[in-house]
C-alpha cells in the first residue's frame, strides 16, 4: 500500500510539473487599448516646407472637414443607395491626435514626413486602426490615408504589424478622401506620392492657408 501511495504521489507531482511547463510556454495576448502614435519618418529624397507652425485650433479646423467616401459597386448602390461620407476622425481621438501632430510637424525637418497611427479598442482581441501621413510641400498640405478604422485581430505570438508598419494597409479598403468645402482642394501630385511612398494610397492636397484665412466665415 505504501509503495502504491508513493507511486501515485510521484505521478501526481509529475503531472503538476508538466502542467506548469505547459503554462510557461502558452502564448498570451496583451489587452487591446486605445492608442495614438505620431512619428517623423525620414525621407531623403523629399524637400518639404517643414517645420510648419500650426496651432491646435487650426489643425482641428482642417481635419474636422476631411471626409472618407467609400466606393461601392453599382449593384450595391442600386440596392442600398449611395454611402454617405464620414468624418476622418471622431472628436475623442481627434482631440488626442491634434496636439501631437502639431508638435511633430512643428519640429520636423525638410526631409521628414509625419506618420500617424490611431487605434480604437473594439474588444480584448480586436482593434480598428486609422493610419496615414501628412506633409506640407509648395505651401500645400497633403494628407495620405492608408487605413480607415480597419479591423485588426490580435493573434497570440504574432507581432503587432499594424503598429510597426502604419503606412501599410492591413486589409483591402476602397475609399477616397474629400474636403468640405471642396473649393480648397488642389489636384494631387500622384507622381510625387508614388515616388515618396512607393504606392498610390488615397490622398488629399489642400490649399490649407487659404482655407484657414476664410475658416472663421464658414458655417
Amino acid at each position: 500500500m505504501n509503495a502504491q501511495t508513493s507511486l501515485l504521489g510521484l505521478c501526481g507531482m509529475l503531472l503538476v510539473s508538466l502542467s506548469a511547463c505547459a503554462l510557461d510556454y502558452r502564448a498570451s495576448v496583451s489587452p487591446v487599448e486605445d492608442q495614438v502614435v505620431v512619428q517623423a519618418v525620414p525621407d531623403a529624397q523629399a524637400a518639404y516646407d517643414h517645420p510648419v507652425r500650426l496651432s491646435d485650433q487650426d489643425l482641428t479646423r482642417i481635419l474636422r472637414r476631411v471626409r472618407v467616401q467609400f466606393t461601392t459597386h453599382w449593384l450595391q448602390r442600386l440596392l442600398t443607395g449611395p454611402i454617405q461620407p464620414v468624418p476622418l476622425f471622431d472628436e475623442p481621438p481627434l482631440s488626442k491626435l491634434v496636439p501631437v501632430l502639431t508638435a511633430a510637424i512643428g519640429k520636423a525637418g525638410a526631409q521628414e514626413r509625419i506618420v500617424f497611427y490611431v487605434a480604437k479598442r473594439r474588444g480584448n482581441d480586436r482593434r480598428d486602426v486609422t493610419t496615414g501621413s501628412l506633409f506640407v510641400k509648395d505651401r500645400l498640405l497633403t494628407i495620405v490615408l492608408d487605413n480607415y478604422q480597419n479591423r485588426v485581430d490580435v493573434i497570440p505570438g504574432l507581432p503587432a504589424y499594424d503598429r510597426t508598419h502604419p503606412e501599410m494597409a492591413v486589409a483591402p479598403q476602397h475609399f477616397t478622401l474629400a474636403f468640405d468645402p471642396s473649393a480648397y482642394i488642389v489636384a494631387p501630385d500622384r507622381d510625387w506620392v508614388v515616388k515618396v511612398l512607393g504606392a498610390d494610397p488615397p490622398s488629399l492636397r489642400l490649399d490649407y492657408m487659404r482655407f484657414l484665412r476664410s475658416a472663421l466665415f464658414l458655417p
